[in-house]
């Protein structure tokens, strides 16, 4: 199975929950993207959610932005959604989506971008469960 995980500008919450669902998950695997990186395509992350995710063992130094396409969502199984369904582009079959309620951490400390963090390891270690 595989999940495209979404948010809005593929900066922070869709690129830690990816990490830590391919770390937990032995049979799966994930993605994630953003609706309007547009011309930000394979910017660097912001450096809260770097030192975050490094502070509990994940690297995403070398990670870069990326733009949802159709044949992203035409080739996953499950869709999780961390923004709102108005950002989602025509094309997303929303019989695969799942919405998570999940701030967005644009212009916040780095004490909140560790909260969003903690709230994507729960999620994806219940998905991770859900989906065995």
């Amino acid at each position: 199975m595989e999940i495209l995980f979404i948010c809005r500008a593929n900066v922070g919450r869709s690129q830690m929950a990816p990490a830590f669902f391919n770390r937990l998950s032995k049979k799966h695997k994930a993605v994630g993207a953003g609706t309007h990186v547009d011309n930000r395509c394979g910017e660097p992350l912001h450096p809260f959610v770097v030192q975050c995710m490094s502070e509990v063992g994940y690297d995403l130094s070398k990670n870069t932005r990326k733009q949802l396409t159709p044949k992203m969502v035409k080739n996953t199984d499950k869709i999780i959604v961390i923004t709102e369904k108005e950002n989602l582009p025509d094309y997303v079959d929303l019989s695969k989506v799942v919405f998570w309620e999940i701030d967005d951490a644009k212009d916040k400390s780095l004490e909140f971008h560790r909260q969003i963090r903690d709230q994507i390891k729960s999620l994806v270690e219940k998905l991770v469960k859900e989906i065995g």
